[in-house]
Order: structure tokens, then C-alpha cells, then sequence
């Protein structure tokens, strides 16, 4: 029997989940078209999670694996009440497609706060059934790949319920509880575990650094940070659009169904240079290339999650 191994299927998963997210993202779609009438090719540097759900932190870690993805560095948030790892492929080549995933700190909310959030992924939890794709992951980890019938409804399950908001709307009054303590994590929880960004990569953009491809998107209307983050020079530069303000469904304390107001999802530009070890020398592959910066750095994240954060509001009317 022929298997997909990890690179076929982390190519599958890339291109199924980036066209889920365009489906949802405006901003997406028009910079895809700018990119395209730059002579550049669109390359998603990586995707972003959040979830406040430890359990389902671990699964994505271990679904990941069979993308060939293992987990690598942490980086710590405490203002913004979140910690994060990233997923990597295994190498130098920092043209693999990585993930980024934020765990909400729960033990940094206030008691009654948590105790709400971790209803809240009960119920998800509750919604959901994981064991086929458990069995799926199950056979990868002992072949070493996956069939193309089980590659198929493993992606599926991945992009289309691994990858969701599952369940009966979140209550009002806890996304106002949470967003009072950090608007990220409302964010996270508004979305569900889903991709809150892609990345696109601006030099295979077809831009020649990261302020000419904001110029060009600011010319076209894209609302942006307001800075670059990472000086001119430096192993790692990024900017984003600002997430559009979304109607999320919410349970009201009658229990109808309302709406309100949220920041999810954007889309993130990147330029990676060559890396430096801490004497300041520059890093090169084996082979004698520049050796590319794969990582990323928390000070630099911390502004991107300005890029989504929900904040407190009144109900709509």
C-alpha cells in the first residue's frame, strides 16, 4: 500500500486550510491579487492558532507530527495573558510552513474568569467527535504515512473540525468577562481554534523589502499596524493588517441568540534575514547557504497580537 508521507501531506493541509481562510478574509483575497500583479508567488510562511483548551492544545500538537510539524521554541506573553510554542518542520530551511500556536494562561485569569472559560471548552469539547481522527493519527505515527482514503478524511477532519469553533455559541456574558482581562484571548475564543492569520512571505512576493510591500498595501487600502516590527536590518521583520470587526453569534442571558462585535482573523507579511549566533557572526546552512531565521521573536509578536483583540462592548440592539 502506497503512503502520503509528512511533507505530501503538510502540502495538502497548507493549501486546504489557507483556502478556508481566504473563503472568510477579504483582505486575503485582495493581497493574493496584488501579489499576483507583482510578478511575486504567494508562500505561507505560517498560520496562527489560539485556544484556551489544554487537551485540544495537545491534540494539535500531535496531529501536527503527522505533518511532519514538532514543537520547538515557547515564547512567553504575560500582558497579554497568553503562552505560545511554535511547530516546525526539521532542518535549516526556513521556507517550511510552520504554526504558531497560543495557549490562553488560564492560571493568569481571575478564578471565576477561567472557571468561565473552561466551560466554554467543555462544551466544545462536548460537541466534537475526535476518535476517528485519533485512529487516523494512530496509523501515521506506526506507518510512517497515511493512505490517500485516510489522508483525505484526515485533512478534512484537521481544516474542517479540529480547526473550529464547535458547539453552541459562547455566552455573552463570557466573552465580556474575558475581554475585560485580555482582548487576545477573547479573540480566541470568539474564533475557536481556527487560523486567526496566514503569513506571506515578502520576498517571494515579488517586493524587495517589507516597506515597499506595506506601501504598496497601504496604497490599496489595507489598514495596517501602525509600525514594522523589527529594525531595518534585522533577522526578522513583520507587519499586519488590522482584523475586520466580525458579527459573532452569542447567547444572550435569556438565551436567544444575539450578536456581537469581534476582531479574529488577518492576514501578516514577513521578511526573514540571515540569523546571527549571539557573538553577532552570521549563521550559514550546511551547504553554504545563508542560514534564514526560522524562529520568531516575542517582542515582535506581542504587536502582531494587537492585529486581533477583542474588546469589551455593550450588546447590540
Amino acid at each position: 500500500m502506497s503512503l502520503l508521507p509528512a511533507a505530501a501531506l503538510r502540502a495538502r493541509f497548507v493549501e486546504r486550510a489557507t483556502a478556508k481562510f481566504a473563503a472568510n478574509v477579504p483582505d486575503f483575497v485582495a493581497l493574493r491579487q496584488l501579489v499576483g500583479e507583482q510578478g511575486g508567488v504567494f508562500r505561507n510562511d505560517h498560520g496562527a492558532i489560539r485556544t484556551a483548551d489544554p487537551a485540544l492544545r495537545a491534540l494539535i500538537v500531535r496531529a501536527a507530527r503527522v505533518l511532519g510539524l514538532h514543537r520547538d521554541r515557547d515564547y512567553l506573553f504575560p500582558a497579554k495573558k497568553l503562552v505560545s510554542f511554535d511547530l516546525q518542520a526539521e532542518g535549516q530551511d526556513a521556507g517550511q510552513f510552520k504554526i504558531f500556536v497560543s495557549q490562553v494562561d488560564l492560571e493568569a485569569f481571575p478564578p471565576a474568569v477561567a472557571g468561565l472559560l473552561r466551560e466554554d471548552c467543555a462544551q466544545q469539547a462536548a460537541a466534537v467527535d475526535h476518535r476517528a481522527f485519533l485512529a487516523q493519527i494512530e496509523r501515521a505515527e506506526q506507518q510512517g504515512g497515511l493512505s490517500e482514503t485516510d489522508a483525505e478524511a484526515y485533512i478534512e477532519h484537521f481544516v474542517t473540525r479540529l480547526m473550529n469553533r464547535n458547539g453552541a455559541p459562547m455566552r455573552r456574558s463570557t466573552l465580556e468577562a474575558v475581554a475585560a482581562v485580555s482582548p487576545e484571548a477573547a479573540s480566541a475564543l470568539a474564533l475557536g481554534p481556527d487560523f486567526n492569520h496566514v503569513t506571506i512571505d515578502v520576498r517571494a512576493a515579488g517586493f524587495e523589502g517589507i516597506e515597499a510591500m506595506a506601501a504598496a498595501m497601504a496604497a490599496r487600502g489595507f489598514k495596517l499596524l501602525p509600525a514594522i516590527q523589527g529594525a531595518p536590518g534585522s533577522k526578522l521583520r513583520q507587519t499586519a493588517t488590522m482584523a475586520a470587526t466580525m458579527a459573532t453569534p452569542v447567547l444572550e442571558a435569556d438565551g436567544s441568540l444575539g450578536s456581537a462585535p469581534t476582531e479574529k482573523q488577518f492576514v501578516e507579511i514577513i521578511e526573514r534575514a540571515q540569523a546571527r549566533a549571539e557573538d553577532g557572526a552570521l549563521l550559514w546552512q550546511d551547504d553554504g547557504r545563508p542560514l534564514i531565521y526560522k524562529h520568531f521573536l516575542a517582542a515582535n509578536a506581542e504587536k502582531i497580537f494587537d492585529a486581533a483583540a477583542t474588546k469589551a462592548s455593550a450588546p447590540s440592539c
